[in-house]
């Protein structure tokens, strides 16, 4: 009887186990399925110096709201890839007092009056008629409207530096187009420096799908914007691109880097 008893314990306990690890071999299958990750795992957004790029206190943790703008993630990007540069207003040359290259520096330097759009002098120099007036300068890249119209709706939103989380939100990597997925990165935090218009950023042009895609074939664009140490960490004087972006930058890459 007793012998009988352990046996049947032992079975017991083996069915046990074996449920067990059907359950953990299915939990395996749903994750590995999901299409919300990029094809090779990214690591955390911490630069060469092993400080935290996604922004203040990594977004504190909040994800990024439709209806908000986000100064950290959407207009101080394309602020400091266009306007902050040397020769421009970087915290160096810093053209006719102005520098803009963080949040203070724009609010005390720029004339941004908060809730005051037509008031504030941000908005005029990059809407000015006059090409003598107008930021950025001929010959340089111009502002695109979507980001006008960014700095407009911030400025009427009350100018404030929210910060998010790009990461907290869905993010689908997969599949890949670069009108759709890859350009607005691109033009959003790259192309400031390097358009063809500009002739100090190493003779990269990232204005249009040609010059994108042969530095993305190169591997030099994942490489600085994952901060290789091989590569030129990129962007230069502003934060890391979040892990969203990169990953969909670099499986658009894997996919072919293809003009769809």
């Amino acid at each position: 009887m007793t012998e009988m008893k352990y046996i049947k314990i032992n079975a017991l306990k083996s069915s046990r186990a074996f449920k067990t690890l059907i359950y953990l071999f299915s939990a395996i299958l749903i994750v590995s399925s999901c299409k919300h990750e990029p094809l090779i795992p990214l690591s955390t957004n911490v630069n060469n110096n092993g400080n935290d790029t996604t922004g203040v206190n990594g977004g504190n943790g909040l994800p990024c709201s439709p209806d908000s703008i986000y100064f950290q993630q959407q207009i101080l990007p394309f602020l400091i890839s266009s306007c902050a540069k040397i020769g421009c207003h970087d915290a160096i040359t810093h053209a006719e007092g102005v520098v803009m290259d963080s949040y203070t520096n724009v609010m005390n330097t720029s004339n941004v009056t908060p809730f005051n759009v037509n008031n504030s002098q941000l908005y005029h120099v990059i809407t000015d008629n006059d090409p003598g007036d107008r930021m950025p300068p001929p010959g340089e890249n111009p502002l695109t409207q979507a980001q006008i119209n960014l700095i407009s709706e911030w400025i009427s939103q009350g100018a404030l530096n929210l910060v998010c989380d790009e990461d907290l939100g869905p993010c689908d990597s997969t599949s890949m187009s670069y009108l759709a997925d890859v350009k607005p990165i691109i033009q959003n935090k790259c192309v400031g420096c390097h358009a063809a218009a500009n002739s100090s950023n190493g003779f990269v042009n990232l204005s249009g799908y040609n010059g994108t895609h042969a530095i993305a074939v190169s591997g030099s664009l994942v490489g600085s914007i994952t901060h290789n140490p091989s590569y030129s960490a990129m962007p230069k004087s502003g934060p890391m691109i979040s892990n969203c972006e990169i990953g969909k930058i670099r499986n658009w890459v894997l996919e072919g880097a293809l003009n769809n």
